[in-house]
């Protein structure tokens, strides 16, 4: 479960630098529910649902705080 924990914090980061610099906010934030939705779906455990809802918040402000620098 660490694991699982571990590679959400790397791909949400890897998709936050990657995401806000080839796409617009609407589709960025699109695919970062579509991504949380997936995520959490596919580990049933509270910890981890609360983790990954903090880590789209994470990713979406990254995507804010990238695109206007």
């Amino acid at each position: 479960i660490y694991l699982s924990i571990y590679l959400s914090i790397y791909l949400s980061i890897y998709l936050s630098i990657y995401l806000s610099i080839y796409l617009p906010i609407y589709l960025y934030i699109y695919l970062s529910i579509y991504l949380f939705i997936y995520l959490s779906l596919s580990s049933p455990f509270v910890f981890v649902y609360l983790f990954n809802y903090m880590c789209i918040y994470l990713f979406i402000y990254l995507s804010i705080y990238l695109s206007i620098y």
